[in-house]
């Protein structure tokens, strides 16, 4: 079972890779610099020097050894600079549909993101009550057009699939970087309290979901996939930053104080086209200070899948 891999070296790629190979993948990866292709071998992956945004012969090879797609790579940032948004979640998404059709690829999976269905609050949100709309910012908006090519290009020979995680966590999470350094330096604040709920998945549930997909005689559909409770922010995020052996404390900010703090920042930084990331914006308000939340009952009832690991024991994990 030969698989291709995009962001085979980011925290998903590389915590989903040696399941895939524990149950029985061979998995080529692409990767755009010797220092990525030596990380790759190191986990016994088969490099295939390429960039994602130019894709050549040697990805065309390397599909044509494979049955199976796991695109997982994207771009996510907290900016308003367009170009990479669309270059890679957009335009090296199609390219890559197309040339997988054109190899043979049996299976094409899409790791997209809950927040691709637009409006706020989600709240206990299911597939098919999402709206039919893009969201605003630009992450979750060029994911969910990525995700719309992903599904119109399934047909009888070339399955598609996307899988919608919310926040995913789990141990040696660089996107968890801002925050870290937020509560050391003092400057973490719960907005509105923390108390809102907010749908997660463990990085190893996402590897049950990919395995379940793959499996599956499924095309053609978009699946909610999370840890299966419903848990408050504050809970989630007190319990990795204490695993860290940091303590957030208990300082707030009003929910209403940091909605008008996002839609100003974000309002200044489109007026002077700056494509650096401010300190606070509408997306960061939608997913960390309202209620997000999916249910995943789809996914567990098409698909099979099942969580391989729950909360507690996933905390336990972070402990160095």
């Amino acid at each position: 079972m030969n698989l291709f891999i995009t962001g085979g070296t980011g925290f998903v790629g590389k915590s989903i890779i040696p399941i895939l190979q524990a149950n029985g993948y061979r998995v080529y990866g692409l990767a755009r610099s010797e220092r990525s292709a030596e990380k790759l071998r190191k986990m016994n992956v088969l490099p295939v020097m390429d960039n994602l945004t130019s894709l050549s012969t040697n990805t065309m090879k390397a599909l044509s050894e494979c049955s199976y797609v796991l695109h997982a790579a994207a771009h996510m940032d907290l900016t308003y600079d367009k170009a990479p948004f669309y270059q890679i979640n957009v335009e090296a998404t199609k390219k890559l549909l197309r040339l997988a059709q054109e190899n043979g690829i049996a299976k094409f999976v899409y790791i997209s993101a809950a927040p691709v269905v637009p409006g706020s609050p989600i709240v206990n949100l299911r597939e098919a009550e999402a709206g039919s709309g893009l969201p605003k910012a630009l992450y979750p908006k060029t994911k969910a057009i990525g995700e719309q090519q992903v599904l119109k290009a399934n047909s009888d020979t070339f399955m598609t699939l996307a899988l919608r995680p919310p926040a995913i966590w789990g141990p040696n999470n660089h996107h968890y970087e801002d925050l870290l350094a937020n509560v050391k330096n003092g400057k973490w604040r719960w907005i509105g309290g923390g108390r809102q709920i907010l749908s997660t998945i463990h990085v190893k549930n996402l590897a049950n979901a990919v395995l379940a997909a793959f499996k599956s005689e499924k095309g053609g559909e978009a699946y909610f996939v999370t840890d299966g409770d419903r848990r408050p922010m504050r809970t989630t995020f007190e319990a990795i930053l204490k695993a860290e052996g940091l303590d957030p404390g208990e300082k707030e900010l009003p929910r209403a104080v940091a909605v008008i703090m996002a839609h100003v920042f974000g309002g200044v930084w489109k007026f002077l086209d700056l494509k650096s990331r401010p300190s606070v914006m509408p997306l960061m308000i939608r997913l960390m200070a309202t209620e997000f939340s999916v249910s995943d009952e789809k996914a567990r009832k098409e698909l099979g899948y099942e969580n391989a690991i729950d909360f507690n024991q996933g905390v336990r994990e972070l402990v160095p």
